[in-house]
């Protein structure tokens, strides 16, 4: 009883430092993203369309799980801004396809450099073997959560 106690302070232990350290990264990617002139949401965002070719509205909402009306309001701030376009579809005048202008593509490589920079004051001085591990373990953790809501 005692043995399963400890593993469940281990875990619990864990999550909280998990969590603390997300915690941590999110706030200061925020802070340095927000220097350009960008909101993280935004960034999601601009990320997305720049993955897609020629995605709408629709499928940024579903892929980002937010409502219609908030793709709508921060759309609208990213093309004020140039950082994307809307052009209409062909097959469907009620649709617009949203493509990343080469602002856009330019912000996103600085955003790039900023998280590069974090993440490597985040790592500093953890070896590729406890890296190697905490990803074995969350990817274990990510395929436990999977097989269990199936």
């Amino acid at each position: 009883m005692r043995k399963n106690s400890a593993k469940q302070q281990k875990m619990s232990q864990f999550m909280h430092a998990f969590l603390h350290v997300n915690r941590l990264h999110r706030t200061m990617v925020e802070a340095e993203i927000s220097k350009l002139g960008i909101h993280c949401s935004q960034h999601s965002m601009l990320v997305l369309i720049a993955e897609s070719k020629n995605i709408c509205q629709k499928e940024i909402a579903q892929k980002l799980e937010i409502s219609s009306a908030a793709v709508a309001v921060t759309l609208n701030k990213l093309e004020l801004s140039g950082l994307v376009e809307r052009t209409q579809s062909f097959d469907d005048a009620r649709m617009n396809h949203i493509t990343i202008t080469e602002k856009g593509a330019e912000l996103l490589k600085s955003t790039k450099t900023v998280i590069d920079e974090l993440d490597k004051r985040f790592f500093e001085g953890i070896d590729d073997e406890k890296i190697d591990t905490a990803l074995e373990v969350l990817n274990s953790m990510t395929e436990n959560i999977k097989s269990a809501s199936n």
